[in-house]
C-alpha cells in the first residue's frame, strides 16, 4: 500500500543539477572548449569523482575543508590551462552558477504529485551541514519534505557509500514503512549501498556510467519521473 511506502532522493546530480553548473563555469572562463558537449560531460564525470574522493577524504581525517579545490587541478590538466586561471575563483563561480540551480519541471511536478498523494518522502545527501542544508532552501524542499525527514550525512554521523547510512535513516522513519524507494545518480553512492540497505534503488544515470546490478535505470529528469510514478502505480 502506497501509506506504507516512502520515496527518498538524493541531491546533487539529483535534485540540483550540478552539471549546468559546471558548464557554466567552463562557458565563462574557457569559452573555447564550451561546444564539444561530449568532452564536457567526461570532463564532468572526473570533476564529480574527484569531488567525491576528497569528501571521503576529509571524513577519513586525511584533508582539510580548502583541499576541496584540488578538484580542479585535473580539470585544467584536461584543458591545457594549468596555470592560465585561479582555482580559487573557479570554485567560487561554480558555486554561485550552483547557487542559481532550481529545481526542473519534471521533479517539482513529482514532488508535487506525491505531496498530493500523501507519499512519505525523505533526503538523504551527503556533504557538510552547512553547504547541503543552503542548496536544500534555494531548492525550496520545505514545501514538499518535512525538514526532519532532510537527512544530511553530517548531522547524521555517517555517510554513503556506508550501508549504515541507509541503514540509521530507516531507523528512525515511522514503523508503518514497509520499503523505500531511493532515487540517486551515483552507482557507488546510492545505487549499490541502498541496494545493500534493501532500498529500491532508481538509478537516474545521466552520464551512462556503468554498474553491475540491474536496477530501473532513466537518463532524464522526465524518464526517471516516468519510471518511479510507474512503480508506485503498481504497488497494491
Amino acid at each position: 500500500m502506497l501509506e506504507k511506502t516512502a520515496v527518498f532522493f538524493d541531491v546533487d546530480d539529483t535534485l540540483l543539477d550540478n552539471y549546468s553548473a559546471f558548464k557554466c563555469t567552463i562557458e565563462k572562463f574557457f569559452p573555447e572548449e564550451f561546444s564539444d558537449e561530449a568532452f564536457l560531460k567526461q570532463l564532468y564525470r572526473d570533476f564529480r569523482g574527484n569531488s567525491e574522493k576528497i569528501y571521503q577524504k576529509f571524513q577519513e581525517g586525511q584533508l582539510n575543508t580548502k583541499q576541496n579545490y584540488n578538484r580542479w587541478y585535473s580539470v585544467l590538466e584536461e584543458l591545457n590551462q594549468k596555470d592560465s586561471v585561479e582555482i580559487i575563483a573557479l570554485d567560487e563561480y561554480y558555486h554561485f552558477c550552483q547557487s542559481k540551480q532550481r529545481l526542473s519541471t519534471e521533479m517539482v511536478m513529482l514532488l508535487n504529485v506525491l505531496k498530493k498523494s500523501k507519499i512519505f518522502c525523505g533526503i538523504l545527501t551527503n556533504g557538510f551541514t552547512q553547504q547541503q542544508q543552503k542548496k536544500l532552501d534555494q531548492l525550496g524542499m520545505d514545501l514538499y519534505i518535512e525538514p526532519k525527514w532532510q537527512f544530511i550525512s553530517e548531522d547524521l554521523g555517517d555517510t554513503k557509500p556506508n550501508v549504515s547510512c541507509f541503514k540509521k535513516v530507516a531507523s528512525q522513519l515511522p514503523a508503518e514503512i514497509a520499503q523505500i524507494y531511493y532515487l540517486g545518480d551515483s552507482y557507488k553512492n546510492d545505487i549499490a549501498p541502498a541496494h545493500l540497505a534493501r532500498w529500491n534503488p532508481i538509478w537516474l544515470n545521466r552520464f551512462a556510467d556503468e554498474g553491475e546490478l540491474l536496477v530501473p535505470q532513466a537518463t532524464t529528469n522526465k524518464e526517471v519521473v516516468e519510471l518511479l510514478l510507474s512503480k508506485l502505480l503498481t504497488i497494491k
